[in-house]
């Protein structure tokens, strides 16, 4: 039975707009994240920057402050987690065909992962040092995790959709 003081559940639905779930997730260590890449260019190709994208818009210095901050233990699991989809990772249930190339494509996070790959490059710094300093302290690239979360959108426009919904409240992105 209903409660005649709440809404139908289909225009609650219509007007929250759930966000679907990653099909897959993972948690990868730092120092593995090119591996990582390596292996998901080798399984259907990689996508880095799609059209929709920014680019790589952090400076150095945005990217080094975010490094400090995964150390200091400033940034939380969901700050950590990078979105992708893989229209065609589950082979098994693959039966819709949509209008995206079968490649994993990064949806959210390309600034967080450039981060993370620039730090464990040894190419920018923490605190000063780059990684090799911290190696062996309690401060060690081991320690550090980051998650991949792998949707299977079929469909260009939902890709999108939920794009602009991870960043209605961020960086204003142009109209194009």
């Amino acid at each position: 039975m209903s409660n005649p003081l709440q809404p139908d559940p289909k225009i609650l639905d219509a007007l929250v707009r759930p966000m679907p779930r990653a099909r897959y997730e993972v948690d990868h260590m730092f120092h593995y994240v090119e591996k990582a890449l390596e292996d998901f260019e080798k399984a259907d190709g990689l996508e880095l920057i799609p059209d929709f994208q920014r680019g790589h818009v952090w400076t150095r210095e945005q990217q080094e402050r975010w490094i400090e901050a995964v150390i200091r233990g400033a940034i939380s699991s969901a700050g950590l987690t990078l979105q992708f989809n893989a229209p065609n990772w589950n082979q098994l249930d693959n039966k819709e065909k949509g209008d995206l190339p079968p490649q994993i494509t990064c949806i959210d996070g390309l600034q967080r992962l450039t981060a993370i790959r620039l730090f464990v490059a040894g190419k920018i710094n923490a605190f000063g040092l780059t990684v090799d300093k911290f190696a062996g302290t309690s401060y060690d690239i081991r320690r550090y995790r980051f998650k991949v979360a792998i949707h299977e959108f079929k469909n260009r426009a939902e890709v999108l959709d939920y794009y602009l919904d991870l960043n209605a409240g961020g960086t204003p992105h142009p109209a194009e």
